[in-house]
């Protein structure tokens, strides 16, 4: 069985909710990842990602006021003094313990139309496993699933 710890990322981005949002946007962009985890203490608060950013910026006219003006004002004014915590996922985090099967996190990023899992132990932030990283496995036969095939009873025709 293929563990959580034999495919996740421990080279990890990771915010605070008071992060500057232009700064996350930057660091994401950065790392070509579409999403980072919150935290707080070193336990993971939430997430953001960058549908919450798109939903952010949609979602407040005070953010859209000066996006992309005549000025040629690339959008850096209308998120300056925005933080993480007002464009994050709140709520319960999904994490699992590094231990935790493979097939777990994909079942629950399907479950839970997320494209990644966050592997804490003893609430701690240790690594993330995203859809891509289950690709990966896949591609590279990291992740085998077996099929026994035993003999059925006799036939008596």
């Amino acid at each position: 069985m293929t563990k959580l710890s034999d495919v996740m990322s421990r080279d990890l981005v990771a915010f605070t909710p008071e992060t500057s949002l232009v700064d996350a946007i930057e660091l994401l962009a950065e790392r070509h990842i579409s999403g980072a985890p919150v935290l707080r203490g070193g336990r993971v608060v939430g997430v953001l990602t960058a549908s919450d950013i798109l939903e952010f910026v949609a979602t407040n006219p005070t953010a859209l006021a000066d996006f992309g003006d005549s000025d040629g004002n690339d959008g850096r004014n209308a998120l300056a003094g925005r933080t993480v915590a007002e464009a994050m996922s709140g709520g319960p985090a999904c994490t699992l313990s590094s231990d935790a099967p493979v097939q777990a996190a994909a079942d629950l990023m399907r479950k839970a139309n997320i494209h990644r899992v966050f592997v804490v132990e003893h609430g701690r932030l240790i690594g993330v496993v995203s859809s891509l990283d289950i690709t990966r496995a896949l591609a590279d036969r990291k992740i085998v699933t077996r099929t026994f095939v035993f003999p059925g009873p006799a036939r008596t025709d």
